[in-house]
C-alpha cells in the first residue's frame, strides 16, 4: 500500500514518540507482538476517511498500553487521534483528544519528561485554527518543557519547524529566524539519525520561504539542498514538508494544473487551501485566491466557540467541587462541635457550645448569601463579557475580511484591475471602514455615555435642528424605494433643555435602526409636544418586530434580526439615556407593516 502524504505527517510528527515506545516496550509491555499489532493497525487507520475506524484502533492500542502501564506509549494513541482530526479540519474533535490527554498525564503520568507533548499538541491545534500567536506560545513553552530531558536531542529541531511552519503564512521574517535556531540545533546532533529528515524539512521550508519572497532563483538553490538532504535521509516516516515545496516547484515550472492537482491530493485541508491561495495569486487569479482564502477562514471561526464553551465546562467543573469542598467542611465543623458537647459533658457548656453554634450558622448563612449575590454578579458580567466578544467578533470580523480580500486584490502586482472594478473595491472598502468606525463610535459613545454626567451637560437646544442634524447622518437608503420625510408639529417652538448631545445619539440610533429593516415605503421622523414634553417619533415600513422579541427588544444585545450588523445596543442605550434625562422610550406599535418608537423627553429640565 502507498503511504500518502497525510501518514506522512502523523508519522513524522510521532517519529521520536515511537522511538521511545520501542525502547521501553522491552521492559514493560507483556505482549509485544500485540504491542507492535495494534499500533501499526493505529497508524495504517489514518490512510482511510473513517474517523470511527481511526477512533476504534487508538482506543484499542490505548488500553493494551495502559494495561501494560506503557504510559508513554499509550500517549501515542492521544497523538493519533489529534493529527488525524487536525488534517481534517475537525478543530473540536482534536482540542477535545488534547484534553483528554493533558488529563491522562495529571493522573497518572504528572513526572514524566513527556508532558511536553500536551503544549505540542496544543501548538498544533492552534495553529490549524490560525491562532498563530496561542500556537506560538504553547510551541515555546514545549521546547521549555524538553529541554534537559531525554527527549530533547531529538525532539527539539521539530519543535523549532512547527514554529517556522506556524509563521510561514504571518511572518516570514519568524520563520526565517526559527529555521536558524534550528540549523543550531541541527549542526549539535549530525550523527542523529533523525539529522537528514530534519534537514531535508528545514531545506523544504526555507524554499517556501524564498517562493513567498519571490525570489525564485533561493528558491531552487534551498530545493537542491532539499533534495540532497533527502536523499541521504533513511526515515520512511519522512519529508513532512517537501511535497509542499514540490508543488511550488511544479507551479514555477510552468504546470498550474498540475500543481492544483498535487494539491487536490493532499489530506491536510488546512494545507490545501493555503498552498491554492498561493498557486492562484501567482498566476493571477486573485478573485479564486480571495474566495479559498474565505472558504478557509470561515472553516476556522468555529474555534472561538469551541474555546469559549470548553472553558465554561472547566469553570463549571471547578464551581461544583468547590461547592462539595464546602459541604464537606460543614459536616466536619458539625461533627466536630458534637463531638465536644459529648467529651465536656456538662449542660452549660452544651447550652454554651450550641449559643455560639447558633451564632456561626447566622453568619455562615449571611455569608453564603453574600457569596451567592457575588456569584450571581459574576455570573452576570461573565456571561454579558462572553455575549459582547461575540458580538464584536461577528461584526468586526466580515467588514475585516472584505477590506483584507480586496486591498490584496489591489496590492496584487498581477492584479490589473478595470476603472469601473477599481471603484466598486474601493466603495466596498469604504463601506466596511465605515461599518468598523461605526461600530466603534457606538461602542465609545455607550462607555463615555454611562460614566458622563448627563444632568451636569445640559443647555438650551433646537430640537429641529437636532432632528436635521440626525436626518443627515444616518444610514444611506435606496431614494427610489424609501422616502425620508421630516416633519415638525410643534408651530415653530421647538427649543427644550436637554443634552443635545445625547438627543442626537439617541435619535441618531433610531434612524438607524429603521434604515437597516425600511426596504421600501418611508421613514418619517416626527417632532411634536405637549405641555410638559417634546414627543421624538420615528415611524418606518419596515419588516416590525417580532412578538417574542417586543417585550425584550430595550436589553441589551438582543437583536431583532441576527443577520442584520450591530450589536443590540442602540435601544437599550437610548432607553437608559432618556431616562437619565427625566424621559422615556417605548415601542408604540409594531406589525409588519412598520414600526413607530416615541422619544419624550421634558421641555424644561429640572436639576439638582
Amino acid at each position: 500500500m502507498k503511504i500518502n502524504h497525510y501518514s506522512r505527517i502523523v508519522l513524522g510528527v510521532t517519529a521520536l514518540f515511537s522511538a521511545a515506545c520501542a525502547a521501553a516496550q522491552t521492559s514493560q509491555c507483556t505482549d509485544t507482538v500485540e504491542h507492535h499489532r495494534l499500533q501499526t493497525e493505529m497508524w495504517m487507520s489514518c490512510w482511510q476517511d473513517s474517523s470511527e475506524v481511526v477512533y476504534r484502533a487508538c482506543k484499542a492500542f490505548h488500553r493494551h498500553a495502559k494495561a501494560d502501564n506503557d504510559m508513554l506509549a499509550a500517549n501515542s494513541a492521544w497523538i493519533c487521534g489529534v493529527m488525524y482530526n487536525l488534517g481534517r479540519m475537525n478543530i473540536h474533535d482534536a482540542y477535545h483528544i488534547v484534553q483528554v490527554m493533558k488529563e491522562d498525564y495529571e493522573g497518572e503520568m504528572s513526572e514524566d519528561e513527556s508532558v511536553y507533548f500536551i503544549s505540542n499538541m496544543l501548538g498544533h491545534v492552534y495553529s490549524t485554527c490560525g491562532n498563530v500567536p496561542g500556537a506560538v506560545e504553547q510551541f515555546k513553552k514545549s521546547a521549555e518543557l524538553i529541554r534537559g530531558t531525554r527527549y530533547e536531542a531529538e525532539g527539539l529541531t521539530f519543535i523549532y519547524l512547527a514554529l517556522a511552519h506556524a509563521q510561514l503564512n504571518n511572518d516570514l521574517s519568524e520563520t526565517l529566524r526559527w529555521l536558524d535556531e534550528d540549523m543550531k540545533e541541527l549542526d549539535k546532533h549530525k550523527d542523529s539519525w533523525n539529522y537528514y529528515r530534519a534537514l531535508a524539512d528545514a531545506y523544504a521550508i526555507k524554499a517556501i520561504v524564498r517562493f513567498k519572497q519571490k525570489d525564485y532563483d533561493g528558491f531552487r538553490e534551498n530545493l537542491t539542498l532539499m533534495e540532497d538532504a533527502q536523499k541521504k535521509n533513511r526515515v520512511v516516516s519522512g519529508d513532512l514538508f517537501l511535497p509542499y515545496a514540490r508543488i511550488y516547484k511544479t507551479l514555477l515550472d510552468g504546470d498550474a494544473d498540475r500543481a492544483l492537482a498535487q494539491t487536490d491530493s493532499l489530506m491536510n485541508l488546512k494545507e490545501q487551501y493555503l498552498l491554492k491561495c498561493d498557486i492562484y495569486r501567482y498566476i493571477g487569479d486573485n478573485d479564486k485566491a480571495f474566495m479559498t482564502q474565505r472558504e478557509l477562514m470561515h472553516k476556522r471561526d468555529s474555534i472561538t466557540g469551541v474555546m469559549i464553551a470548553e472553558n465554561i465546562k472547566s469553570h463549571d467543573r471547578e464551581i461544583e467541587l468547590m461547592t462539595q469542598k464546602q459541604h464537606a467542611a460543614r459536616v466536619m465543623n458539625i461533627i466536630f462541635i458534637i463531638a465536644i458537647l459529648l467529651a465536656a459533658l456538662a449542660i452549660v457548656l452544651m447550652a454554651r457550645n450550641i449559643m455560639i453554634r447558633r451564632r456561626f450558622q447566622r453568619r455562615l448563612m449571611a455569608k453564603n448569601k453574600e457569596l451567592r449575590a457575588a456569584n450571581k454578579r459574576v455570573t452576570a458580567a461573565d456571561k454579558m463579557k462572553t455575549e459582547f466578544i461575540r458580538n464584536v467578533s461577528h461584526e468586526i470580523r466580515t467588514p475585516l475580511n472584505i477590506i483584507n480580500g480586496f486591498t490584496q486584490v489591489l496590492t496584487s502586482e498581477t492584479g490589473l484591475l478595470e476603472a469601473a472594478d477599481r471603484h466598486e473595491v474601493a466603495t466596498a472598502i469604504g463601506r466596511s471602514t465605515r461599518q468598523i468606525t461605526s461600530l466603534v463610535n457606538k461602542m465609545l459613545a455607550l462607555a463615555n455615555e454611562s460614566t458622563k454626567d448627563l444632568l451636569g451637560q445640559v443647555e438650551d437646544t433646537d430640537g429641529l435642528e437636532i432632528c436635521r442634524k440626525a436626518l443627515a447622518g444616518m444610514p444611506e437608503v435606496d431614494a427610489t424605494k424609501v422616502k425620508v420625510e421630516l416633519e415638525d408639529l410643534t408651530d415653530g417652538h421647538t427649543r427644550l433643555c436637554t443634552n443635545g448631545d445625547s438627543l442626537l445619539l439617541m435619535i441618531g440610533n433610531m434612524l438607524e435602526n429603521s434604515a437597516k429593516f425600511t426596504d421600501s415605503g418611508f421613514i418619517r421622523l416626527s417632532l411634536s409636544k405637549d405641555e410638559s414634553q417634546f414627543h421624538f417619533t420615528v415611524e418606518d415600513t419596515g419588516c416590525g418586530i417580532p412578538a417574542d422579541k417586543a417585550d425584550t427588544i430595550f436589553d441589551r444585545w438582543v437583536k431583532v434580526d441576527e443577520f442584520k450588523e450591530g450589536l443590540g445596543l442602540g435601544l437599550a442605550y437610548c432607553r437608559e439615556t432618556a431616562q437619565k434625562l427625566g424621559g422615556s422610550l417605548r415601542l408604540d406599535k409594531t406589525s409588519e407593516k412598520g414600526t413607530t418608537f416615541v422619544l419624550s423627553l421634558p421641555i424644561i429640565l429640572k436639576t439638582k
